[in-house]
C-alpha cells in the first residue's frame, strides 16, 4: 500500500515547528487568470533583481532580461501555478421566498450545516457546533506548547460589517462622554493590545462540548489528553509538539472565556456602544408582549434575583406565528453566573430596567 502525503508549501508559523505546515490556502478567481500570474511574477522578479526591464512569454517559455533570453522554469510558468492553486468558491447566491430565507437565518440550521468533526476521547461525530476546537499554540514567555481553545466559538458574535464615518464619530463622542480617557490599566501598566490571529493553527483538535469531558481530560489519566493528537503520526507530527500541557482548570477558564464574550456582546447588541444599529435587544413589559416584537430570535430573563421564587422557562409558545412559533428562554443570572452577570447589569441600563428581553435576529457574517 502506498502512502500518499499531502504537499504543504509553508512551515507552520502559529508554533514555529519546521515540519508542520499551514492549512491548504483558496484564491480568488480574478487572482488566477494568466495576466494576473504573470504580472505577479514578473513582479517578483523585479523586487528580487532590481531589473525593471523583465517580462516573461508565457507562450515560448522563456524570460527576457536586459542580458538576453533565458528559459522559464516551470516553477514559474502560469499555467503550472494556476494548476497547482485552488479557486475559492463563490459565495451562495442569496436564498429567495420566505422558507428559505427563514431557514438560512434560523442558527439552529446554521449550527446543523457546520461540517462534521470527531471527539477522539468519546467518539461522537457530530456537526463542528457541537464541539469545541483546541489548538496547540506557543506560550508567549518560555515558548512551550499548550493547548489553547480555538476561535470557532467566538466567532459571528459581533457584526463584521464597519460602521459608517458618522456612527463611528457617534460611538467615540458617546465614548468620551461616558467613560475618562486613561492611558493604562487601573495600576499603572499600560493597556495591552490585541492579539487576534488572523489564522488558525494546524494542529487543531475537537472535543465534546461538556464541560465533564473537559474535566476529564485534565484529569490525572494523561491518556485523554494524549489521545488528542493520537491520530497524528508520521510526517504530520513533529517531535517537539507530542506533549502540549493541558491545563488542569481549562473547563473554568473557558468557562469564563465565553461567558465575558457573551457579556460583551450582549452589551454590544444593547446599544451602549454608542452605535444604535447595533441595538437589536427590544425590552418587554410583560410575557404577552413578546410576541409584538419583530424578527424574535430568543427572550433572555433577566430572573428575579436569588431572594425571589426561581422561575425556569424553557420555550415560549407564542400563538398564531406561522415561523417562529417555540422562543427558546435563556436566564441570564444562570447562564452568565452571578459576577458576569452582575458586569452586565451595570454596563448596561437596558438590562438593569428591564426583567424580560427579546434578542432580534441578525447577519453577522
Amino acid at each position: 500500500m502506498t502512502m500518499r502525503i499531502p504537499f504543504r508549501s509553508r512551515p507552520l508559523q502559529a508554533i514555529n515547528c519546521g515540519i508542520q505546515a499551514q492549512r491548504w490556502a483558496s484564491y480568488d478567481k480574478s487572482l488566477l487568470t494568466k495576466d494576473a500570474l504573470k504580472q505577479r511574477v514578473e513582479s517578483g522578479f523585479e523586487t528580487e533583481s532590481g531589473d525593471s526591464n523583465i517580462s516573461l512569454d508565457s507562450e515560448k517559455k522563456i524570460i527576457s532580461t536586459s542580458i538576453g533570453d533565458l528559459p522559464l522554469s516551470p516553477l514559474f510558468d502560469p499555467d503550472w501555478i494556476q494548476a497547482r492553486r485552488r479557486q475559492r468558491k463563490p459565495n451562495p447566491s442569496k436564498p429567495t421566498g420566505r422558507f428559505r430565507k427563514k431557514l438560512a437565518n434560523n442558527p439552529y440550521a446554521q449550527a446543523l450545516a457546520t461540517p462534521l468533526r470527531r471527539c477522539p476521547n468519546t467518539e461522537a461525530i457530530l456537526p463542528r457546533y457541537f464541539l469545541q476546537d483546541f489548538e496547540v499554540v506557543k506560550h508567549p514567555q518560555d515558548d512551550s506548547l499548550w493547548w489553547a481553545p480555538g476561535p470557532l466559538a467566538f466567532e459571528n458574535l459581533t457584526d463584521k460589517n464597519k460602521p459608517s464615518g458618522d456612527q463611528i464619530q457617534i460611538a467615540d463622542a458617546a465614548t468620551a462622554e461616558q467613560q475618562p480617557q486613561k492611558s493604562g490599566n487601573d495600576d499603572g501598566t499600560p493597556a495591552a493590545t490585541s492579539s487576534i490571529r488572523l489564522r488558525r493553527s494546524p494542529i487543531t483538535s475537537y472535543v465534546l462540548s461538556r464541560k465533564s469531558v473537559v474535566d476529564m481530560i485534565g484529569g490525572p489519566n494523561r491518556r485523554y489528553a494524549a489521545s488528542l493528537l493520537a491520530a497524528r503520526t508520521g510526517m504530520a507530527m513533529a517531535p517537539i509538539t507530542k506533549s502540549p500541557v493541558w491545563r488542569r482548570d481549562m473547563s473554568d477558564i473557558f468557562l469564563q472565556m465565553i461567558r465575558q464574550q457573551a457579556v460583551d456582546a450582549l452589551c454590544a447588541r444593547s446599544g451602549t456602544e454608542g452605535l444604535e444599529r447595533n441595538k437589536l435587544i427590544q425590552p418587554c413589559k410583560g410575557w404577552e408582549h413578546v410576541k409584538d416584537v419583530e424578527l424574535r430570535g430568543c427572550v433572555l430573563f433577566c430572573g428575579l434575583g436569588k431572594e425571589g421564587p426561581s422561575i425556569q422557562y424553557a420555550t415560549l409558545d407564542i400563538d398564531g406565528a406561522k415561523y417562529g412559533s417555540k422562543l427558546p428562554v435563556y436566564n441570564l443570572r444562570w447562564l452568565l453566573g452571578e459576577s458576569e452577570f452582575v458586569r452586565l447589569r451595570d454596563k448596561s441600563k437596558l438590562f438593569q430596567e428591564n426583567e424580560i428581553l427579546v434578542l432580534q435576529q441578525w447577519k453577522s457574517k
